[in-house]
């Protein structure tokens, strides 16, 4: 996927052009009582606002298996966060380390020798800490900046799953809302017996095309305690029911005390303060 400002440009402008009539027709998020019953379910099992307080972040390391060409490749890979917004991914890949930085909505990816792509915010700006769900998306259930709809019970692998959709929506213009929302929209599996995430899906722009979607499946499975907080250590990814990723986690390790600068990049000169399986860059 290659990136390109254009469908990013498209976005900001909907958010500007749409804000001067805010007033007469604001966007008010919708919040199911069943679907928020089952988001506050998840997020007790998960470790509930006293892991989330005490967390300010985190280094995860592990092994990463790209299934994107005819042969999977296994590669090293660390991830960071801190706070709710921002991330970093690191691949130790043949050619040098591939980084990708997410920051309060915005994105790139940095190669290793030192070129940086933007990524479109059309599919960043809600983006927060996904390889934790406690701390994804979900975790804003009950701030008011969601919508929170209950989509019913489907099965996953033998398991009832509660199916919960949230959509994540800052600007509260209507129209900009109705289009923040859908291009957000991310369906959460819950287990009806465990009440841990077994499953998000979403269906994010391919970069550079403001139109046309794929599905994003990401299976969640051996949960293990960590400072609090029930963490997936084994991640797969599908992409248009294709397997695109899986993923290793051997540690994770929460407040460690890292820099800022771990999560800022450089594009046209200027500092820019920024999910996953995207271009690595081969």
């Amino acid at each position: 996927m290659i990136g390109s400002r254009r469908a990013s440009s498209i976005f900001l402008c909907l958010v500007i052009a749409t804000s001067g009539y805010a007033a007469a027709a604001k966007y008010k998020t919708k919040q199911d009582p069943q679907a928020v019953a089952v988001a506050q379910a998840a997020f007790t099992a998960m470790g509930c606002d006293q892991a989330v307080k005490a967390y300010q972040d985190s280094i995860s390391t592990g092994t990463v298996t790209l299934y994107a060409g005819d042969n999977p490749v296994s590669y090293p890979i660390t991830t960071k966060s801190k706070g709710l917004r921002e991330t970093r991914i690191e691949i130790q890949m043949s050619k040098g380390t591939n980084i990708r930085i997410a920051n309060e909505g915005q994105a790139a990816t940095v190669r290793p020798d030192g070129t940086i792509r933007g990524l479109d915010s059309n599919n960043t700006f809600y983006e927060q800490v996904n390889h934790i769900p406690l701390l994804s998306v979900l975790s804003e259930f009950a701030s008011g900046k969601v919508n929170l709809l209950y989509q019913g019970v489907q099965q996953l692998q033998g398991q009832s799953e509660d199916v919960v959709e949230v959509d994540f929506i800052p600007n509260d213009d209507q129209e900009a809302g109705k289009k923040l929302a859908t291009m957000s929209r991310t369906l959460f599996y819950v287990n009806q017996s465990t009440r841990l995430v077994d499953k998000i899906q979403s269906t994010p722009l391919y970069e550079g095309n403001d139109e046309n979607t794929f599905t994003e499946e990401v299976y969640l499975a051996d949960y293990r305690s960590a400072n609090g907080m029930l963490v997936p250590f084994h991640q797969t990814v599908l992409v248009d029911s294709k397997l695109d990723t899986d993923l290793t986690f051997t540690s994770i390790t929460f407040n460690v005390g890292i820099s800022d600068a771990d999560f800022t990049f450089r594009r046209r000169g200027e500092t820019c303060h920024g999910n996953w399986a995207v271009e690595w860059g081969y």
